[in-house]
């Protein structure tokens, strides 16, 4: 079974389930959303959903695997750089309003939108802090030179404040 899909909108068809008890589905959808809100990604490839959609009357369980390549920006150094996402999808949905518990939510009408339980999915999958690598040496704060790159010369030594005051005393110009 083909998800049915609007751009950016990834729907079963519960008719289809019901009357077959089990279907298998394989989709790409891009999801730009998840980029445009994350400020530490830069973009996100088409995300792919495989799975099966279960009908157990009067509740329908979806189970799959989302997989995508995620193109982070370095929160030290600012490098773009991509990362696999693989990541699960696993609920249960109920048709009929006397069976809904907290966890399990109700679907009503032909169609199941699965789009806002993938972008849960993929958003508490994408890595908090992403670093290019585990070892990233970030940005100069002096020259803002990637010290990933290249060295600097640049004195980042922290100032103890106390002490900032003399450090304008000791100025590199023409004394008297």
């Amino acid at each position: 079974m083909e998800i049915e899909g609007n751009e950016g909108t990834m729907q079963l068809n519960i008719k289809s389930i019901k009357r077959e008890g089990h279907v298998e589905f394989d989709h790409k959808e891009p999801l730009p959303r998840i980029a445009a809100e994350v400020i530490d990604i830069k973009e996100i490839d088409p995300i792919r959903v495989t799975g099966t959609a279960t009908w157990a009357d009067p509740i329908l369980l979806v189970e799959g695997k989302i997989e995508t390549t995620v193109h982070y920006i370095c929160s030290r150094c600012l490098t773009v750089f991509e990362r696999p996402l693989s990541t699960r999808l696993s609920r249960a949905y109920s048709v009929d309003a006397g069976q809904v518990e907290e966890d399990i939510p109700l679907v009503s009408g032909e169609s199941l939108d699965l789009t806002p339980d993938i972008e849960e999915a993929v958003f508490l999958s994408l890595d908090e802090r992403p670093l290019c690598q585990d070892d990233c040496k970030g940005l100069c704060p002096e020259c803002g030179r990637n010290r990933n790159e290249e060295a600097c010369s640049c004195d980042t030594r922290p100032i103890d404040p106390r002490l900032a005051a003399l450090k304008d005393l000791l100025s590199d110009g023409d004394s008297e």
